[in-house]
Parts: C-alpha cells; sequence; structure tokens
C-alpha cells in the first residue's frame, strides 16, 4: 500500500508498506504547533593522557535522535467529545501494539515540514503521548508526543532502485578441429552501473539477489568493500540483504536467514557514501536471467529541505 500524500506541514506515522495516520495541518483535526529533535548524548572513549595533560580521542557513537511533536487535537464545531476522539485516534497510531509488542518492529515517521521542497523519513518507534485536558471544554486537547529513531538520520521519502544483470558466464566449449594448446575466450560476466546518494549522509542500501545464479556478489568499485552470497539460488530463490541498523538480517525467500553464508564485508561496512559509488554484479550466470536490486534512500540531518 502506499504512502499517503502529504500536504505541506502534514505527518504521518505508521508501519512501513501500509498507509500511515496522517495528522498536521488539516488533517484529522490534529495541528502540530513544534517539532524538535533531540540527538541525545555521545557515547565517547576518550581517555586521558597518562603521566601528562592532554586528552586522547577514541570512538564517538550517538543513540537514536528523539523527536518531540506539541500539538493540539480541535474540531470544528469546537467539541470536547469530538476532540478527545480526534486526540484518541492520534494515540492509537502512535503507540500501535502491533508494533511495540512485536521485537524487533518499527514506524515511519514522515513529515512534510514547513518551507521544505520534499518530505522526509525516519525510523523506530511512538513512545509517550501525553494530553492537556484542562481545555476540552472548548473543544481543544493539546499533547505533547515522542518518537524514539532508530538512528539520527531523515531519509528521502523517495525509494531509488538501481537494478543490474548479468551477462552468460561462459561455460568452456570446444569445437574441432583444434590444435593444443587450447586457448578458451575470456568471459566478462559482470555488468556494472552508478547508485547515487545526494543526501549529505551515509546511506543504507537493500541489496536483493534473484537467481539462477552461483555465488552471486555486490562490488563497490575501487574501494576495499564487497558482499557475497556463498551458495547457489535457484531460478525462484531471491536473497535480500537488508543493511538497515534496524533491520541488519539476510533473508532467502522471506523466510530463512542465511547470514552466516555471507562473504566480504560485514553489514556495518555497506553504507553508500554520499555522492556517487560505482557497484559491480559479481556471479556465476549460464542463463544471463539473473539480477540484483540495489535500494537506497538518501541521508540527511535535517528534518526538511530538498530530496
Amino acid at each position: 500500500m502506499p504512502d499517503p500524500v502529504l500536504g505541506a506541514g502534514q505527518y504521518s506515522i505508521g508501519k512501513e508498506g501500509i498507509s500511515g495516520f496522517v495528522f498536521g495541518r488539516g488533517a484529522n483535526s490534529i495541528q502540530v504547533q513544534s517539532t524538535a529533535t533531540d540527538t541525545g548524548t555521545i557515547a565517547d572513549q576518550d581517555q586521558a593522557v597518562v603521566g601528562h595533560d592532554g586528552q586522547l580521542f577514541g570512538v564517538d557513537t550517538m543513540p537514536g535522535m528523539v523527536i518531540t511533536t506539541t500539538g493540539f487535537a480541535y474540531t470544528s464545531p469546537a467539541t470536547g467529545a469530538a476532540a478527545m476522539d480526534a486526540y484518541s485516534q492520534l494515540a492509537g497510531a502512535w503507540n500501535d501494539p502491533t508494533v511495540r509488542l512485536a521485537d524487533g518492529a518499527v514506524q515511519v515517521f514522515r513529515a512534510n515540514y514547513p518551507g521544505s521542497s520534499a518530505v522526509h523519513r525516519c525510523y523506530g518507534r511512538g513512545r509517550k503521548i501525553v494530553p492537556t485536558m484542562g481545555q476540552v471544554y472548548q473543544g481543544v486537547v493539546p499533547f505533547s508526543a515522542q518518537f524514539q529513531a532508530a538512528d539520527n538520520i531523515w531519509y528521502s521519502d523517495i525509494l531509488y532502485t538501481l537494478n543490474l544483470t548479468q551477462r552468460p558466464s561462459y561455460k568452456g566449449t570446444i569445437t574441432p578441429p583444434v590444435v593444443p594448446p587450447y586457448q578458451l575466450a575470456a568471459s566478462n560476466n559482470f555488468q556494472q552501473n552508478v547508485a547515487v546518494n545526494t543526501g549529505s549522509l551515509p546511506t543504507w542500501p537493500v541489496i536483493t539477489f534473484g537467481g539462477p545464479i552461483s555465488f552471486p556478489g555486490l562490488v563497490y568499485v575501487n574501494t576495499p568493500v564487497v558482499i557475497g552470497y556463498n551458495g547457489i539460488l535457484g531460478q525462484t530463490d531471491t536473497l535480500v540483504i537488508d543493511t538497515r541498523p534496524w533491520v541488519r538480517s539476510a533473508i532467502l525467500n522471506g523466510s530463512t536467514s542465511v547470514a552466516g553464508l555471507l562473504t566480504g564485508n560485514p553489514m556495518i561496512g555497506l553504507q553508500l557514501q554520499p555522492g556517487a559509488t560505482t557497484v559491480r554484479y559479481t556471479g556465476q550466470d549460464f542463463t544471463g536471467q539473473s539480477q540484483v536490486t540495489v535500494s537506497w534512500r538518501n541521508a540527511f540531518l535535517a528534518i526538511g529541505g530538498t530530496s
């Protein structure tokens, strides 16, 4: 199901692939007053210099950002019961039990922030949402709602994809008469193309291999980065390698984890850097029918802007 279209000043929250609840300017009687982002406290691994002044710097890591949205439910005509019903709809979507009671499940929080030319999104879970009931008699229910994101990145709402196919691998036949020594023709059995991340931050790709192919792989050309599968994919087999931090899985045919059969770099090393990355599809495919799809969303630090 497609994501709902957001007008300027509108937001949505819901599960990925399922139309979310829209709120904000002119939507579902929920108005938004402010949206604040707290990137949290950096966890550092600094060490004091032994026996002298100074500081040695280690790896700095950041928790996921917390987004706090304030606003109010208001209906026209202004009645307390209708305002409370409007707030209840938002709170039900915010603390969706099918997400919060499911291990590893996340929600998508999308924003068409005023002044932006594009919708940005982040992934996580709706957490505390608190109403203030003192103005119900005026048909108004103010609220404050917090969303815990999985990381500190706002992603483009547009999903970009790059598809690569295989040229048939050379099987090595010989047509007589021939004179030894036998020279087999070279086989160029890969294709490559460019994935472009126009964001300001590295982003996480989802890599999908489709058979038939033996030992499929993806190489980031002119870098040491490579990911592969130490196995064979049949005609109808699909392997999805999802590098996003809130997923980090390698699933064969939608159900079987084959993470132990991956070769090359760990998933944490597979980010697409800002700009262009040339990717090469490798493996052994005698049919030329296999393919790989690389999908990604451009990555930003800001809730709005461009994509």
